[in-house]
């Protein structure tokens, strides 16, 4: 019994680090996107702007550093988009199941960063390519999950 229990652990986590390992080595293949694109308000990488409620110029480092300061904030960003997955049980940070965007951060030396999709804006999701840029506004459900110590967003609109 123990061996069975034993042989899917281990047949788990060799196809887990084979749905990770594709995506990291494309993120670090490619040349991530400008930290801040400059728009009429004149944001530029870094500052740090409200408009409306909707933060922008704010990095991923900003948010692992600081995640109970920025949990709940509106953000404004652009990120490079690598893969539509869905949430296997060992990601505590998501619902079972639960569609998400890796994608790259706005910053490049921020690394990953997760955005959870929901139903209404699935449809959308699923018809991006893989390293196009996308500018979205998102909220922060953490700045630093327990796993991987990544943000976890919660994508509210793409443009």
């Amino acid at each position: 019994m123990e061996d069975r229990i034993l042989t899917r652990k281990t047949s788990r986590r060799g196809r887990l680090r084979r749905r990770l390992l594709l995506p990291v080595v494309l993120a670090c293949w490619y040349a991530p996107p400008a930290a801040a694109q400059v728009r009429e308000g004149g944001v530029d990488g870094d500052t740090v702007g409200v408009d409306g409620g909707v933060l922008t110029g704010v990095s991923a480092a900003a948010l692992r550093a600081n995640p109970d300061e920025y949990a709940g904030a509106r953000l404004r960003w652009t990120v490079r988009f690598l893969s539509l997955e869905r949430a296997e049980p060992e990601r505590i940070d998501f619902y079972e199941g639960e569609p998400f965007l890796l994608a790259r951060a706005p910053d490049p030396g921020d690394g990953l960063v997760y955005i959870a999709v929901p139903q209404e804006l699935l449809a959308a999701a699923e018809k991006l390519r893989p390293l196009q840029t996308l500018d979205m506004l998102v909220r922060v459900r953490t700045g630093r999950s327990a796993l991987l110590r990544v943000p976890i967003l919660d994508l509210l609109a793409l443009y």
